[in-house]
């Protein structure tokens, strides 16, 4: 990795959040310390209230550039990625989901990337792990449910994207800080990838995909912890209510609106922070939403 200029000594940290993982937390930690260089990077893995033991293995690991921290209550995927970061120093942080295989070579583009001035977040392609011929580059929605539609590629060099998948992206420190991280409103699991591309986009920053690297991750039907449909419809209309204008929320809204979820999740919006974190990202972002909508042609909330 091409050395930064920063007086920093880790030029790199890797957030990885565990609940209950198994072995595959071994496999994903394994697979970033082989393909890390020993010097200037650092694996932070934030263990969020497991009680399945897959953090054993740690005390068989020979690197001292792999910690620890245990999350002091259960906190879901946004709070325990800026707990991670909290505890990092990195000039660029990248948030790894604890189920992904990563190739050689994939550090420096995505590290190089993150670092030019007009960039808010990077990620690699994405595989799926067991049918690798299955391929995302960045993905953008296609219906007003804001359902994640995968995007092909486009070329070799890194290239804007409307938004960026969750399970492997990375930022540098100084924006993380700037932005504040992730948006800890949003409940365990779901839509925390594309407010932070989409509030990056209206804050003036640009998402990129970095085709030469690439990471394999494991798309599961049943996951180890519960996921509902009123956390994920919740925090679906979280990210409407905090970005969206009146077009783009009506439809999303009349979307859902036969879902039985829908009346517990919007109860539970409604007794959230939602509209004064709508006020906060106003101020702090340059542009609306249609920055993103009109340039990437979303036309079901255009």
């Amino acid at each position: 990795m091409v050395k930064s200029p920063s007086p920093r000594p880790v030029d790199l940290s890797v957030i990885v959040v565990s609940h209950n993982e198994g072995e595959l937390l071994e496999r994903t930690v394994r697979s970033l310390i082989a393909t890390l260089p020993e010097q200037g990077t650092e694996v932070i893995i934030v263990d969020d209230q497991s009680d399945d033991d897959s953090t054993v293995f740690l005390k068989r690991l020979d690197r001292s550039s792999v910690r620890l921290i245990r999350s002091p209550e259960r906190l879901g995927i946004s709070a325990a990625r800026n707990l991670g970061a909290r505890s990092s120093c990195g000039e660029v942080i990248v948030f790894s989901d604890a189920h992904v295989h990563v190739y050689p070579g994939w550090a420096e583009p995505l590290w190089l990337t993150a670092l030019k001035p007009f960039v808010g977040a990077v990620a690699p392609v994405v595989h799926s792990m067991h049918e690798p011929h299955i391929k995302g580059y960045g993905f953008t929605w296609r219906d007003p449910s804001l359902k994640m539609h995968w995007l092909r590629r486009r070329g070799t060099a890194p290239y804007p994207v409307p938004f960026l998948c969750g399970c492997f992206v990375a930022l540098s420190r100084t924006l993380f800080e700037m932005t504040g991280g992730f948006d800890e409103g949003l409940i365990r699991w779901g839509s925390e990838d594309a407010e932070l591309s989409l509030r990056l986009w209206r804050m003036g920053y640009e998402c990129h995909v970095v085709p030469r690297s690439s990471v394999a991750h494991l798309f599961r039907k049943k996951f180890p912890y519960q996921v509902s449909w009123e956390g994920i419809l919740h925090n679906t209309l979280r990210l409407a209510t905090v970005h969206f204008g009146p077009r783009a929320l009506s439809r999303v809204m009349q979307h859902w609106n036969d879902h039985a979820a829908l009346p517990r999740a919007t109860a539970t919006l409604c007794l959230s922070d939602v509209w004064s974190r709508r006020e906060k990202v106003q101020r702090t972002c340059r542009y609306p939403d249609t920055r993103v909508l009109d340039r990437f042609r979303i036309e079901a909330l255009s």
